[in-house]
């Protein structure tokens, strides 16, 4: 079996990010260490150290293609949805065309959640912006390839719960 794991990474707080990125190397770690798992892909190691090398105005269409590719030949996706993410997102929606099952991660970190919003329509009458929880839309979360959502406070813990959702599919 191979994993692609996705996350964004864009807009993780710089102050977290080395932490953030430790956990994505120590998840990808957990996972190859499962017996059915062959290989076990992500963007900090299999597609950005390698763009860097590549021409400025060739780094975006790489980028697509690469990760694209990543994901479609994945047969499962742990998906980090903890900050927010174009390309996360773009991934998501490759998977769910692709038939992929995928396992939603979602941190709350005690930073990372967004406040609520009220809007007037031209209406005049005044809503609540639907933000789910605050930290993943609900339209990601509606996405049926949505096999399991993993919620965790930690990134032990998330390690731990996608390991376990992971091995369902072993």
């Amino acid at each position: 079996m191979q994993i692609y794991i996705a996350c964004g990474l864009t807009h993780v707080p710089r102050d977290v990010f080395p932490q953030y990125t430790t956990y994505l190397h120590g998840l990808a770690e957990q996972l190859r260490a499962i017996d059915a798992i062959e290989k076990v892909r992500y963007a900090l190691v299999d597609s950005d150290p390698q763009l860097a090398s590549k021409p400025e105005g060739d780094q975006a269409s790489l980028c697509y293609d690469w990760d694209r590719r990543m994901v479609e030949e994945a047969d499962l996706v742990v998906a980090d949805a903890s900050f927010p993410s174009t390309g996360l997102g773009i991934e998501l929606q490759i998977a769910e065309s692709s038939g992929i099952p995928v396992i939603m991660l979602v941190g709350d970190l005690g930073f990372n959640r967004v406040k609520g919003a009220q809007y007037q329509n031209p209406d005049h009458e005044y809503h609540d912006l639907q933000i789910g929880k605050g930290i993943v839309s609900l339209m990601a979360l509606g996405l049926p390839a949505i096999r399991e959502n993993v919620s965790y406070k930690t990134f032990s813990e998330a390690i731990q719960g996608a390991v376990e959702a992971v091995r369902l599919y072993c």
